[in-house]
């Protein structure tokens, strides 16, 4: 995760391994209960109202639900990092999160448990997928949005209106849409922090990301973290 809060940059924790409750083995392996955000989700009260509501319950029986679950527990301690002790006691009274590309939002589900309180959207441009365990969540809404669109940041400021810390988090954005979030959530004037988990750059920057982890030595992904972490902290101190 690259993580900023206007002039600060943080970084999220990560929850101890729990064992892991044996009626949840039909939904998640056994065998990774080693990872921390899966030991993390295993042993949240979340997992019990998902398995217990239809509509919920089938955002665990997607084939990646794995992979999906770990990225999906990594956000909340991103964002419980980002919104701090005292907002987090009050169950993220007066927050608004922003799940940037949040496909069918598992991640924002997860989310609207850990801030009762608070409000959730979950902003995709797919407008056609099965939403209907929306219902389930009071707290949790979409938004049909193209992050690229010119009307984008008054999407933004409609649903973050009357909220006193607003945080997006982009879970996996891909080439170009990191560097768009950083430049939404800087210069728009509406997001307080932001949590960014890249999946690549494409382009003049992919291909300097290429070229400075081969002088280095180093993993590419690494650079491309740093890469977007200078975008971001140059963008606040313009």
């Amino acid at each position: 995760w690259s993580g900023c809060a206007r002039t600060r940059r943080t970084a999220s924790t990560s929850p101890p391994i729990s064992p892991t409750p044996p009626h949840v083995s039909p939904h998640l392996p056994i065998s990774l209960q080693d990872s921390v955000y899966i030991s993390s989700f295993l042993d949240a009260a979340p997992l019990q109202a998902m398995l217990l509501d239809e509509r919920l319950r089938r955002l665990l029986c997607m084939r990646s639900r794995v992979k999906e679950v770990s990225e999906a527990s990594s956000m909340c301690e991103a964002v419980r990092s980002l919104a701090g002790a005292e907002r987090m006691s009050s169950g993220g009274e007066g927050m608004v999160v922003f799940d940037v590309c949040s496909g069918k939002g598992l991640g924002a589900t997860l989310l609207s448990f850990l801030l009762p309180r608070g409000r959730v959207v979950m902003l995709d441009s797919n407008g056609g997928m099965d939403l209907s365990h929306l219902r389930a969540r009071p707290n949790l809404s979409f938004r049909h949005v193209d992050l690229f669109s010119a009307d984008t940041p008054a999407v933004l400021r409609e649903e973050a209106a009357g909220a006193s810390y607003v945080v997006a988090v982009g879970m996996h954005l891909c080439g170009a849409l990191s560097p768009r979030l950083i430049d939404l959530a800087v210069a728009g004037g509406t997001i307080d922090a932001m949590a960014l988990c890249p999946c690549c750059l494409k382009g003049a920057h992919g291909k300097a990301v290429a070229r400075s982890a081969a002088e280095r030595s180093v993993e590419p992904y690494a650079v491309l973290v740093e890469t977007l972490q200078a975008i971001c902290e140059r963008e606040i101190e313009a």
